[in-house]
C-alpha cells in the first residue's frame, strides 16, 4: 500500500509511560512528516485525553485523518502469558495493531508494550517468512558499536545451527537498510577466536555459515563487542539475553560510580553529563528507539518499555526507514535464496 504516504499502527497501550508519552511521540513525528499517518489503537477515552493535553494542533491532526483513533478492547502485559493473553484478549491492543497490519490498513506496526505479546500477535497474524522457524529479536546493543547488531538477544533461548545462519542473513539484510553498509561482516559470538572453539552448537553453525554468500569472518570473542569487528553477531537467545542484561546493569553501575567519584569536584550539570555519556557508551540506549521483530512477514518494531515520547519518535522514523526500503521483501528473497542453496546441495 506504500506510495508516498506511510500509515504506521501503534500499540499506544503498550510500555509504562502509555498512552501519553506514546501519543506525544506520535503527534511530534507527524508534525515534522508530512507523509506519515498513525492509527494510535487502544483506550480511546484514554487516547483522546492524551491528546487534549497537547492543544489544538493534535486535535486538527485528528480531523485531517492524520491521527486516527483506532479503539480496543484490553491490554496484553508483560506477566502475562502471550498466546493465552491473545485468546482472552482477541480485541487488545497489540491484536488489532497487527491485524491493521495484516489488512493493508498500515505499513508497519510499532509497540513499547509486552515482547512476549508483540511477537505471538505478529508471527500469529502476519505469519513468518518462508524458511523462519520463529520470531527472533536484536538489534545494536553497545554504544562503542552502535551499528553491531546482536542476535538473538531473548527470544529463543534454544536454538539448532540453522536458526543461527537464519539470524546472520536477516542481521545482514537489517545491516544493509538501517546502516547502509553494503556487506556487513558476520559472526559467531564465542569463546574463542579460532576455528574449531565452542561448543557444539557454534562449531556447527561455524561450517553451515562458511559455505553460504554471506561476509563471514568467523568467531569473535565477548570483548570484541566493544570496537566494531563485526557488523553482525549471532549468538543462542541464552547468551544474548545474558549479555544484554549485563551491559544494561554494567552501564547504570558505571553511570553510578562516575556519579559518585565526581560528586566532590564539578557542578552537577557536568557531572551529569559526563556519567550519561558514560552510559550511552557501554549501553546504545535509545539511539534507534527500536529493535526490528526479525522474521515475521512485516514490518514490526518493538521498543523499550521505559520509552518516552522522544524515544517514540526515533521508533517512528526507524520503521519508516524499514519500509521505505522494502527490507521484509528483500528478507524474504534472500531466505528464499539461502533455501533453494540447501536444497541443491542435498540433490
Amino acid at each position: 500500500m506504500i506510495n508516498n504516504n506511510i500509515t504506521i499502527s501503534i500499540d499506544a497501550m503498550g510500555g509504562d509511560n502509555a498512552p501519553n508519552e506514546i501519543v506525544k511521540g506520535a503527534v511530534n513525528s507527524v508534525n515534522k512528516n508530512n507523509e506519515l499517518s498513525i492509527l494510535l489503537v487502544g483506550d480511546e477515552s484514554q487516547i483522546k485525553n492524551a491528546l487534549s493535553k497537547l492543544g489544538p494542533s493534535a486535535l486538527e491532526f485528528i480531523e485531517s485523518n492524520r491521527l486516527t483513533v483506532v479503539p480496543s478492547e484490553g491490554v496484553i502485559k508483560d506477566g502475562e502469558q502471550p498466546v493465552i493473553g491473545l485468546k482472552k484478549k482477541p480485541k487488545s491492543s497489540i491484536a488489532v495493531s497487527s491485524f491493521l497490519v495484516k489488512n493493508k490498513k498500515a505499513d508497519g506496526l510499532l509497540s513499547m508494550g509486552s515482547t512476549g505479546a508483540t511477537m505471538a500477535a505478529s508471527a500469529l497474524t502476519l505469519g513468518m517468512i518462508n524458511g523462519i522457524e520463529r520470531p527472533t529479536v536484536g538489534g545494536p546493543i553497545i554504544g562503542s558499536s552502535p551499528n553491531t547488531v546482536i542476535l538473538d538477544i531473548g527470544a529463543n533461548v534454544d536454538c539448532k545451527p540453522s536458526q543461527l545462519v537464519t539470524f546472520a542473513v536477516l542481521g545482514s539484510i537489517y545491516s544493509k537498510y538501517t546502516f547502509e553498509i553494503d556487506s556487513p561482516r558476520v559472526a559467531i559470538l564465542n569463546v574463542g577466536s579460532e576455528q574449531g572453539k565452542g561448543n557444539k552448537l557454534t562449531k556447527d553453525t561455524f561450517e553451515l555459515i562458511e559455505n553460504t554468500n554471506l561476509n563471514f569472518v568467523g568467531n569473535i570473542e565477548p570483548n570484541d563487542l566493544f570496537y566494531d569487528k563485526a557488523e553482525v553477531v549471532v549468538c543462542d537467545g541464552f547468551v544474548g539475553n545474558i549479555l544484554l542484561k549485563l551491559l544494561e546493569s554494567t552501564g547504570f553501575l558505571i553511570k553510578d560510580f562516575i556519579d559518585e567519584q565526581l560528586d566532590p569536584y564539578i557542578d552537577q550539570n557536568t557531572k551529569y553529563e559526563i556519567s550519561n555519556k558514560a552510559l550511552n557508551y557501554l549501553n546504545v540506549g535509545e539511539t534507534y528507539g527500536v529493535a526490528p521483530l526479525f522474521g515475521v512477514n512485516g514490518v514490526v518494531g518493538i521498543g523499550h518499555g521505559k520509552a518516552n515520547h522522544s524515544t517514540v519518535e526515533k521508533a517512528i522514523n526507524s520503521i519508516i526507514l524499514w519500509i521505505k526500503s522494502n527490507m521484509i521483501e528483500e528478507m524474504n528473497k534472500e531466505i528464499n535464496q539461502l533455501s533453494t542453496e540447501k536444497t541443491n546441495e542435498k540433490q
